[in-house]
């Protein structure tokens, strides 16, 4: 079967422009990994691939990144760097392009995520964003929570910035090693914890008790736009991205938090999120305003969608007391207060 036939059953609901482009294992790692190790999946476009090799260097471990065109410039990076033929899979797409060969989709989508991680080989997967940075010890590290994670829960890594750079005035710190590095830069007001749609400091992660935790801790004040970098199981009962959105980490996380899973903050290890190329055009990029407009309304109709679907499954699989549905109980409740919230509480008699 062709890529072309087998993308359009796997993704019936995704435009065939999407699915005709996709080239799998266009190269693939040449080491033998452990079934049992975490593979992370990310996007890059042919003029970012210094960023595929410093992340490479940096995990040390299998990386499955999307590559967004062209074949020359990667053949030009595996010959500056052969080393990567040892840990990179890589998922090659070829547009769209428009009548001047340019392609249409610079920027990740929630599709691109399903891909990478359909085509992982390990059990676990490490969702990260574009210019976010582990330390060397994170592979290793993340290996401790491997019972955690076959539990369909979900790990958390606090997202760490420099606060200068956000202030458009860019800096380049040596980075942190160790948490005691990063409450030191902390305590300065160097660094920052970042939350994507909350001020630095702010959001859901909750900074205060990542500085005083020495074990896991739950994410105590959830919200469903929440989208952090995590590590979950590639099968299991983890749900795959709604494919509906672009790029929309934050759909991924509210169903996987809907089906069950616990969402567990790491209490030692972290990630930087610093641009090395500023003229980059994702770092650049932003939706036109109509479009956030849409977006925003396509998530409200989503998180009530969801909401429903999870209530019902629950209900008819006479789950709706037990544990497993309590964050479906919290979240939709207050998802649905406004046009649903009947659902919720007739459910419960």
């Amino acid at each position: 079967m062709t890529n072309k036939h087998r993308f359009s059953k796997i993704h019936a609901y995704s435009p065939h422009t999407l699915t005709d482009s996709i080239h799998p294992y266009y190269i693939r790692a040449e080491s033998k990994f452990n079934p049992d190790d975490t593979t992370v999946i990310t996007f890059v476009t042919h003029n970012r691939l210094n960023e595929l090799i410093r992340l490479a260097e940096l995990w040390q471990g299998l990386t499955d990144p999307l590559i967004l065109e062209t074949t020359n410039s990667i053949k030009k990076i595996y010959k500056k760097k052969p080393n990567l033929r040892n840990q990179i899979d890589i998922h090659l797409i070829t547009g769209p392009s428009n009548s001047f060969n340019e392609t249409l989709l610079p920027t990740p989508t929630n599709f691109h995520i399903n891909v990478a991680r359909f085509f992982a080989r390990t059990e676990f997967i490490f969702f990260l964003d574009f210019d976010t940075w582990p330390t060397p010890e994170t592979h290793s590290n993340i290996k401790r929570y491997a019972d955690l994670l076959r539990n369909n829960n979900i790990l958390i890594l606090p997202t760490f910035v420099f606060i200068e750079n956000v202030e458009n005035v860019t800096i380049n710190y040596t980075f942190p090693k160790t948490k005691n590095d990063v409450i030191h830069l902390v305590n300065r007001h160097k660094l920052g914890l970042q939350d994507y749609g909350w001020e630095i400091n702010s959001g859901p992660t909750c900074l205060d008790s990542w500085l005083k935790a020495v074990k896991l801790f739950h994410v105590e004040e959830y919200e469903l736009h929440y989208r952090p970098n995590f590590v979950a199981r590639k099968g299991g009962q983890i749900p795959w991205c709604s494919e509906r959105f672009d790029d929309n980490k934050a759909a991924c996380v509210f169903e996987i938090y809907l089906s069950g899973a616990e969402l567990y903050i790491d209490p030692d290890n972290f990630l930087i999120r610093h641009h090395f190329n500023q003229d980059s055009h994702l770092v650049n990029f932003e939706d036109p305003h109509w479009q956030k407009v849409i977006n925003s309304r396509m998530y409200t109709n989503f998180s009530r969608e969801v909401c429903l679907l999870y209530v019902r499954t629950f209900v008819a699989m006479d789950l709706w007391k037990s544990p497993i549905a309590n964050h479906a109980k919290q979240e939709c409740q207050r998802v649905l207060a406004s046009w649903g919230s009947g659902l919720i509480k007739n459910s419960e008699k």
